[in-house]
């Protein structure tokens, strides 16, 4: 009986690839945007493959290993920046799919003044500026960069195509390595 086990090497590796192009294209589109007043949200920006080994039931390794999967990491308000926030009275007409709102009453604390004060700051501007940007925020929302969802999107049909033809050869290899190890014992045998 043949067993498949496989690290997916050539699944790993478009992977990576996919990553490295996902990273650095987001990373591009924050610096040609204007997002990166602080940088924090530019440095934030991850990509990590995991790989987990089967394990048996006392904890040891049993050889091979689930196939690779891929999630990338950012600052929680990058999904913010990326797709969008509809205003309590107004929004782009962008985000009208952006899954995020700000809500309508009386909570007037919905877009924090405190960072607003340390990017006037920044900018060498008026700190009392803040609570009428928050406010117009709070109102007009956050109109969608997609700044990551675009480079995501792009390549993520071909990546898909080459992930699967990837993990296809490294099952391949992997079987026809167990088979010519099989026909070699039996010949050492003879």
């Amino acid at each position: 009986m043949l067993k498949i086990t496989s690290n997916y090497p050539q699944a790993t590796g478009v992977l990576d690839k996919y990553k490295r192009y996902v990273v650095q294209q987001t990373k591009s589109n924050l610096t040609k945007g204007g997002h990166r007043a602080s940088g924090d949200l530019y440095g934030s920006v991850k990509g990590y493959i995991q790989k987990k080994f089967n394990r048996g039931l006392k904890g040891r390794l049993t050889g091979g290993s689930t196939m690779p999967s891929l999630s990338f990491e950012m600052l929680d308000y990058g999904k913010y920046v990326d797709e969008g926030v509809k205003g309590s009275k107004s929004s782009y007409m962008k985000n009208a799919k952006s899954p995020y709102k700000f809500g309508r009453g009386t909570d007037k604390k919905a877009v924090p003044v405190e960072p607003i004060k340390k990017w006037l700051a920044a900018k060498g501007m008026d700190k009392s500026l803040a609570f009428v940007i928050s406010r117009s925020i709070y109102q007009k929302g956050i109109e969608r960069s997609m700044f990551f969802l675009k480079p995501f999107k792009k390549r993520l049909a071909p990546m898909l195509n080459s992930y699967h033809n990837a993990v296809a050869n490294d099952i391949a290899i992997n079987i026809a390595n167990r088979i010519q190890k099989k026909m070699r014992s039996k010949l050492n045998k003879i």
